[in-house]
């Protein structure tokens, strides 16, 4: 059925053993209006729960891959999925209200507008440091359109974009795909990309999805050392530890003053975490000179290294 642009709407779940969570999403799906989404199809990486079972029983289309990569998922979504546009979800995000799937395509009414993404809104047990990540990534407000003219620089402030929730043109996004040797940070490298070729990436902030995570500082690291891996090999010379320092200065005055001041017991927590940061960076800048065995400790994507180290 057609979206408020007039463009038929396909939705692409990369998907790992999540059957509890399929019929909540199919439910939200069935009560978009003015109408849900054309199909939904699920990208499955070797779920040994009944998730392709469940999915099949909702009438979700579902395909299978292996290797996982995050890009290679979303690539076989694209091609497998029929819509005119491609919704991009995370499987731990759901909408927010029966609004989003509307006013995440709007946008694509410009024919310039290659890629659309929303609004993350924290689960009600996010620490206060997420729900401050979030608003400051992913703002309420009015929608706005990024575009560049020729030669013009184009880094992770200018190209950021979050397929956690997100729909593309497919038709640019086959001829455009994500890159599957990338660590993670795909939708970087699609945003980037598609804006250098002179089309437009818009934030729809009404377009809303509840998504966050609460890690163990374990996983904080090794999340954050995967981050900054993976915007090293999207943005290269534009993302070293100069950027990456200045960056992080900037966030970090306004993310201490705000923490402190509203959230006066979290700050210890705070201060071990930013301490986490800083050394997750540090190994990530590193990263080139380590051995694949110790970047799979450090990460939280094992596979990928084990491809990287080989026989």
């Amino acid at each position: 059925m057609p979206s408020t642009a007039g463009l038929t709407v396909s939705i692409v779940i990369p998907v790992l053993n999540t059957a509890e969570r399929l019929p909540l999403l199919a439910r939200w799906f069935q009560a978009q209006k003015p109408a849900p989404p054309m199909e939904v199809v699920l990208v499955d990486s070797g779920s040994t729960d009944d998730t392709v079972a469940v999915a099949r029983r909702l009438g979700f289309r579902t395909t299978t891959i292996s290797p996982f990569s995050h890009g290679g998922a979303r690539n076989l979504g694209a091609r497998v999925a029929q819509g005119d546009v491609v919704v991009l979800m995370t499987q731990d995000a759901e909408p927010a209200d029966d609004a989003w799937l509307d006013q995440l395509t709007v946008p694509f009414g410009d024919p310039q507008v290659a890629g659309v993404y929303g609004r993350q809104l924290p689960r009600p047990e996010a620490t206060p440091l997420e729900r401050l990540f979030l608003s400051y990534r992913f703002p309420a407000g009015e929608m706005q359109t990024r575009r560049y003219s020729a030669g013009t620089p184009i880094g992770y402030e200018e190209a950021f974009f979050s397929n956690v929730n997100a729909a593309v043109r497919r038709s640019v996004l086959l001829e455009n795909p994500f890159d599957e040797a990338l660590l993670m940070c795909e939708d970087q490298q699609f945003s980037r990309d598609v804006l250098r070729k002179g089309y437009a990436v818009a934030y729809a902030p009404a377009a809303q999805v509840i998504h966050s995570h609460t890690y163990s500082m374990r996983h904080y690291f090794q999340r954050y050392f995967d981050s900054i891996v993976a915007l090293r090999q999207v943005f290269g010379r534009n993302f070293g530890l100069g950027t990456s320092s200045r960056l992080g200065r900037s966030y970090l005055r306004q993310e201490a003053w705000t923490l402190l001041r509203d959230h006066p017991g979290f700050f210890p927590r705070y201060a071990a975490l930013t301490l986490v940061r800083v050394v997750a960076t540090l190994c990530a800048f590193a990263e080139p000179c380590l051995p694949p065995r110790v970047c799979r400790a450090l990460s939280l994507h094992k596979a990928y290294w084990n491809k990287r180290q080989g026989p």
